[in-house]
């Protein structure tokens, strides 16, 4: 395997539906990034338009495709019978604002949609510390993914656990306790990394959730969350959004998302200036160790220095 992995400590590198458009390529100065996936990678990308609008990011597209809590065998599933299950989201380069298909796709028309450059992959929160639930899905949906785009590189989104208040369904097979979940999750990621060359970087979601939980900024026990289990509407999906870009766009534009004046009024924790540094910060240092949870702190003086008059781009 091209990978050695430290169980304790990792550091990895980190609208016609029938017709697609013209084919975008990779000489064409676009990041294309297409995310596979269900709620969680909806949580991870819902407000990476708005951040790249505020950074004056041009040159990145962002797409995905969605069913609510779908599996890696549903994925397969789906694909087997073409069926066109998926609403598909796509914000196009230069455009930053996310637009609605029509009618639902199938992940063919997705896959055949221009040349993609990152493809991301996920498996459904509740399996995603069960590791006999990726086996054999992933390896077809790799196999697939990677026979309609041979160029594309792959990347796994890394999910998180469920509040400590969560009534999730799934999460009796961690016996309700987010330590083990996260320990499962974990463990599972390790597995698939050694075991599939294929996947090249990791999204950690889930460690940025986890370091936050353990931050100043947390609002036990919904832990971020919104309803126990999705990222909630102010700093959780903000804090997603500074991971994703961090991890795949600032590799492509050389930008960091550090300081964006981004900043989203609702939510059970809303973004004021203070609590993006925390989130800024936990999503550049996992970008780095992706499976390093680390302290999440900001000091007086920095926190002082965030309030000061500064132009922002408001979510509300």
């Amino acid at each position: 395997m091209k990978r050695l992995f430290n169980l304790t400590l990792s550091v990895i590198i980190a609208i016609t539906l029938t017709s697609p458009a013209v084919a975008q390529t990779k000489d064409d100065g676009v990041l294309r990034i297409l995310a596979i996936g269900n709620s969680f990678s909806d949580d991870g990308t819902e407000y990476l338009p708005a951040l790249l609008e505020n950074l004056d990011v041009e040159n990145v597209e962002v797409a995905r495709l969605y069913v609510g809590g779908c599996t890696l065998e549903s994925h397969m599933k789906f694909y087997d019978n073409n069926e066109a299950a998926y609403k598909f989201y796509r914000s196009k380069a230069g455009e930053n604002k996310w637009s609605e298909s029509e009618e639902k796709v199938t992940m063919q028309y997705a896959l055949a949609l221009g040349e993609w450059d990152i493809i991301t992959m996920q498996q459904a929160s509740g399996y995603s510390g069960q590791y006999d639930s990726y086996t054999p899905h992933l390896g077809r949906l790799i196999d697939v993914v990677k026979q309609a785009q041979p160029n594309a590189k792959l990347v796994w989104h890394m999910t998180w656990s469920y509040s400590s208040d969560s009534d999730h369904k799934h999460f009796h097979y961690y016996d309700s306790n987010q330590a083990k979940m996260d320990n499962a999750i974990l463990n599972c990621l390790h597995t698939l990394l050694d075991e599939f060359d294929e996947i090249e970087t990791i999204i950690p979601s889930g460690t940025v959730v986890k370091s936050l939980r353990g931050s100043a900024i947390n609002n036990y026990p919904k832990d971020l969350t919104r309803d126990g289990y999705h990222m909630g509407h102010g700093a959780g999906r903000y804090a997603l959004a500074c991971t994703w870009y961090e991890t795949l766009v600032k590799p492509y534009t050389g930008k960091s998302m550090m300081g964006n004046t981004l900043r989203v009024c609702g939510g059970l924790v809303s973004v004021s200036d203070v609590v993006a540094l925390y989130c800024q910060q936990a999503a550049k240092q996992a970008a780095k160790r992706p499976f390093d949870v680390r302290t999440v702190k900001v000091s007086a003086g920095k926190a002082a220095k965030a309030k000061g008059n500064i132009e922002q781009t408001i979510i509300k």
